[in-house]
């Protein structure tokens, strides 16, 4: 099968009180191939839990997480499946680790023993697709914290990934880097096709997605289109979540008697609407 399949998965923690605590419980989900999916929830919700078993960073105490038929608890073919799924953390220095920035985005190819034209080849094209090839030589520490997460984003697209799972890429940005960060991951969605799976805490970034899931207290709690997902204020916030602004300001607006419809979740739409 193609597509990442999550089969009753289970993972447990040890506590400080050396207890086992489940942070997955349970998991059942399967993800196609050029699909866009974001994962919202709390903190510890288990969501970045689950994006770290996607590649294989953690493995399943029971259950399995299958990527494109490869079990991620088989150690032989644990290396296929790393290079199958990307991933770009929330803090940036601790993906940067070159001195120049070209040099850190060839450091993936490199280690897969790549041949060096072809890795000049990918290094150019992974940073015209970021805009970053301005920046090649400069060195990453004078980079802004968006341009650096661009910079990780395409040390990433260098190995040839099939999915790029971002574990809240835009949580340490100011209002440019975030806009800049996840501009690009639509564009890499859009005109590459690659699987993105964005783990995030702002609603605004959820809402642009195909499917939205919601994690709560280690289980799926909603699994869905952004208008099923956002349709019902309700369960959002007993999950401790807010709406998308723009549905937020919808929802003013037709308590003042504006006639604005429901199904208004991104600032487009409510532009939109307001113009009618």
């Amino acid at each position: 099968m193609q597509g990442i399949e999550v089969k009753n998965l289970i993972y447990s923690y040890t506590g400080a009180d050396n207890q086992k605590k489940k942070a997955l419980d349970k998991i059942n989900l399967t993800i196609s191939k050029g699909e866009f999916i974001a994962i919202i929830g709390m903190n510890g919700s288990g969501k970045s839990t689950l994006a770290r078993q996607f590649n294989g960073l953690l493995l399943p105490d029971e259950g399995s997480c299958i990527v494109d038929g490869i079990n991620t608890k088989d150690e032989k073919t644990i290396w296929q499946v790393r290079q199958k799924v990307g991933m770009v953390f929330q803090n940036p220095d601790n993906q940067i680790i070159a001195a120049i920035v070209e040099d850190d985005v060839a450091f993936g190819p490199e280690n897969l023993g790549i041949m060096p034209e072809e890795i000049r080849k990918r290094v150019t094209e992974s940073l015209k697709v970021v805009a970053m090839e301005q920046k090649r030589k400069f060195a990453p520490h004078l980079l802004s914290g968006g341009q650096k997460q661009l910079i990780a984003i395409a040390g990433v697209l260098a190995m040839r990934t099939d999915y790029l799972v971002l574990d809240e890429p835009t949580a340490m940005l100011d209002p440019l880097g975030r806009q800049a960060v996840i501009e690009t991951v639509h564009k890499i969605h859009r005109e590459y096709g690659i699987t993105i799976i964005l783990i995030t805490h702002f609603m605004d970034e959820a809402v642009s997605a195909g499917r939205i899931i919601i994690m709560h207290e280690g289980r799926i709690a909603a699994n869905g289109t952004p208008g099923e997902i956002f349709n019902n204020p309700e369960k959002i916030k007993k999950m401790g979540l807010d709406l998308p602004l723009a549905s937020q300001i919808a929802g003013n607006l037709r308590r003042k008697k504006l006639p604005l419809s429901e199904n208004i979740y991104q600032d487009r739409d409510l532009i939109e609407a307001l113009k009618k």
